[in-house]
């Protein structure tokens, strides 16, 4: 069992999401109540196959870093959550009527279109968060340092974020995608595809990609971007690998794992748990003292955060 949920279950599982594709467009079936069922049941699916077969019982979640979660879920992250819900169900009604480059292009076409450049947006919004300068890189770094405090990765811990680093990842996102002119069916299908390896990729269990992870963000990359050493943590795609590939974050070693999860050095900043401390991040007096500084390495963007 262990070895067919290892070489079968992404696979399996990104080839189910996309015949669900096929069939909520073929049918002509609600756009967004097929997205609302999918995520769930790709959620109940995920988090019990965490509790059976962990990869790493160190990653774990415990009763500590569950209630973590939860605070983050009921409090910044659920807001961040709720609207990045909103946005993709108000991208998909907005675009019925909307024309721009994309309008009128076949589904196909417009699907990888709108990939590549809602991933492009995406891309580079995410570097900058880790590698930007000057007072705005700081700043974004702080806003999205909540998401690499945690030094676990799983299922559940995928909601350990700020607010603003949710909501702002999403605006670029599904804003692109509406003055696109893409179509709610492929806002449809790329919303989906997203999503499947956005929860995937903070998945505790051990699975594996093959050749698949020179085109898709999945599991074995994204643990790397979580990694505590600053030269692995690389791999800022979300969806697909092929703008990390071309601009030179692509980090892929198949036979290891991260020795360590987390930011390089963690004493500089609050603990994960310390939700109040971690939203404030944004807002401290770091971003007035600090306009001069040399620039840190990605994983440590300043000091005494707190």
């Amino acid at each position: 069992m262990q070895t067919i949920i290892k070489y079968g279950l992404y696979p399996t599982v990104l080839a189910v999401t996309i015949g669900f594709i096929g069939y909520t467009i073929h049918f002509d079936w609600d756009l967004k109540v097929a997205f609302t069922v999918m995520i769930a049941i790709r959620f109940v699916l995920f988090l019990g196959l965490e509790f059976a077969m962990p990869m790493k019982k160190k990653w774990k979640m415990t009763r500590a870093s569950f209630w973590r979660d939860v605070k983050y879920l009921a409090t910044g992250a659920m807001v961040g959550r709720g609207l990045r819900y909103i946005i993709i169900l108000a991208a998909i009604d907005l675009s019925a009527n909307n024309s721009g480059p994309l309008a009128g292009s076949s589904l196909l076409v417009g699907f990888v279109l709108t990939a590549l450049t809602a991933e492009f947006m995406q891309y580079w919004f995410h570097r900058a968060c880790h590698e930007g300068k000057g007072a705005l890189g700081q700043w974004l770094w702080r806003v999205h340092v909540a998401h690499h405090l945690p030094d676990k990765v799983y299922v559940l811990m995928h909601g350990v974020v700020h607010p603003i680093n949710q909501v702002a990842s999403f605006v670029i996102i599904q804003g692109t995608l509406v003055l696109l002119g893409a179509s709610p069916e492929s806002i449809f299908m790329l919303s989906a595809l997203m999503g499947l390896h956005g929860l995937i990729s903070h998945f505790n269990v051990e699975i594996r990609a093959g050749w698949l992870n020179y085109i898709f963000v999945g599991t074995e990359l994204h643990r790397f971007h979580h990694s505590a050493d600053p030269a692995e943590s690389k791999n800022y795609g979300v969806f697909l690998t092929i703008w990390d590939i071309l601009f030179g974050t692509f980090y892929y070693k198949p036979d290891r794992v991260p020795e360590r999860l987390g930011v390089h050095k963690p004493d500089l900043y609050p603990h994960s748990n310390s939700i109040l401390k971690v939203f404030a991040l944004p807002f401290g007096r770091l971003l007035r003292e600090r306009q001069n500084v040399e620039r840190p390495v990605p994983s440590d963007r300043g000091q005494n955060l707190f």
